[in-house]
């Protein structure tokens, strides 16, 4: 009977362990825009990226330019906007034609951090 490893455990548990910088947020009735196209739904973000649904699949490795307008509790609004890569693409289901697809945010415009930061922090306190 094999023994237990604790190298090879070690190694299991970094493998699984999470690899994100910054925690995701799961938000509700958030569009991005991608390159100016019609919006998409969130499904949640974080300063680094954001998860998305999308009718039709989006290559990997594709890069786009995205937007947000966050529309503030206080009736401002903050735009983000940036350059981003798709680093994931999953179709939902066999049956269905929809999409998850993973945004990673490669370069963010002056003032687009402070703007998710911002609306993130809105989010976790309401």
């Amino acid at each position: 009977m094999p023994q237990n490893n604790p190298e090879t455990e070690k190694m299991n548990w970094d493998a699984n362990r999470e690899r994100r910088r910054h925690s995701r947020l799961h938000v509700q009735d958030l569009p991005i825009v991608l390159d100016g196209q019609i919006p998409l739904r969130v499904r949640d973000l974080s300063q680094s990226g954001a998860c998305f649904f999308a009718e039709s699949p989006l290559r990997m490795m594709t890069h786009v330019h995205f937007s947000f307008n966050f529309q503030m509790p206080d009736g401002q609004s903050l735009k983000a906007e940036g350059e981003g890569v798709v680093v994931r693409c999953e179709r939902l289901s066999p049956a269905l034609g929809h999409y998850e697809v993973a945004l990673f945010f490669q370069d963010l415009y002056p003032g687009s951090a402070d703007a998710i930061r911002s609306y993130l922090e809105r989010q976790v306190c309401a």
